[in-house]
């Protein structure tokens, strides 16, 4: 299914397929995609990646222009352990210092640039050039199979494409069914459409996590009762 269709079917279920409901349901659909795709490391959600460290006097890496955020990242055959400034600086703040070189240890994740790009800093920096590469594995942004992000308001041409998790359409029609519903003022009922597509995906998600092995960093948990307003 694409959003649109979704939209679609969610206003044909409330009596209401105007231009304003189905714009209006569009976006739910996109919003509701983007949560439910965050939810779980969905197989499709997650990619691996090498890097190239190529300026020594520079420790920050941008990661690919689709990436989300890294869950895991290794130097060669060794894992990098994550890091916020805050531990830096407690544990060993001289890894802040540029001139403070060797081999990467860990790694902070400085979420995007100016253009958007996500990137990480290894620490320390490298003393010497290598032909070791980083090694990255990474959960995407949302994207709809052909890789169009779903953004909020959603494009014209994320909207006409399928969605890249297409076993979790029926779990995005439901929630966006729920906004439509909530819309209408009829809260009860929506509040029992969102209660039984959370239960829905929770199963999913414990089906995927159990045929993958998990993967830290990412905990499902409930979508709970956020309304549009809420999200937005």
């Amino acid at each position: 299914m694409t959003l649109t269709e979704i939209a679609q079917y969610a206003g044909e279920k409330i009596g209401k397929t105007d231009a304003d409901t189905i714009t209006f349901l569009e976006k739910s659909a996109a919003l509701n995609y983007r949560r439910v795709w965050n939810f779980a490391p969905w197989r499709e959600t997650i990619t691996n990646s090498t890097y190239a460290i190529t300026d020594i006097a520079n420790r920050t890496v941008t990661l690919g222009t689709n990436v989300e955020a890294p869950l895991s990242v290794a130097w060669g055959d060794n894992e990098l352990n994550p890091m916020d400034l805050a531990t830096i600086i407690s544990q060993d703040a001289d890894l802040l210092d540029i001139d403070r070189v060797g081999t990467p240890q860990a790694y902070y994740f400085k979420g995007r640039n100016s253009s958007g790009i996500a990137e990480i800093d290894v620490y320390p920096a490298l003393q010497t050039a290598s032909t070791t590469t980083l090694k990255v594995i990474e959960k995407l942004q949302c994207l709809t199979r052909l890789s169009y992000v779903v953004d909020f308001p959603p494009s014209a041409s994320a909207i006409a494409d399928e969605l890249r998790l297409p076993h979790v359409s029926h779990v995005v029609l439901a929630l966006t069914h729920a906004d439509a519903l909530e819309r209408e003022r009829q809260y009860g009922k929506a509040q029992l459409v969102v209660q039984t597509a959370n239960t829905d995906l929770s199963a999913m998600a414990n089906y995927e996590l159990s045929q993958v092995g998990g993967m830290k960093q990412i905990t499902p948990s409930s979508l709970g009762e956020l309304g549009l307003e809420e999200i937005i």
